[in-house]
């Protein structure tokens, strides 16, 4: 096989290795939301994820800002 066909199953892996994290993320957070504990989550979460936003500066640190804003 050819370099384009190693770089093709490649992608792919890369590719369902995504599909299978989101799907996991939107499980956990349809079975928090059923529990009603998906705002207790956001709650722990959005400091930790403020203060990484902070560090990285720029657009990370523009959009959490904004989302948090909105939120409010």
């Amino acid at each position: 096989m050819d370099i384009a066909g190693y770089m093709a199953i490649r992608f792919a892996f890369i590719g369902g290795a995504v599909v299978l994290v989101v799907l996991g993320l939107f499980a956990v957070a349809l079975v928090l939301r059923r529990m009603g504990k998906l705002n207790r989550a956001r709650d722990l979460v959005e400091p930790v994820l403020r203060e990484q936003a902070r560090r990285r500066g720029g657009l990370t640190n523009m959009l959490v800002e904004r989302v948090t804003k909105e939120r409010r």
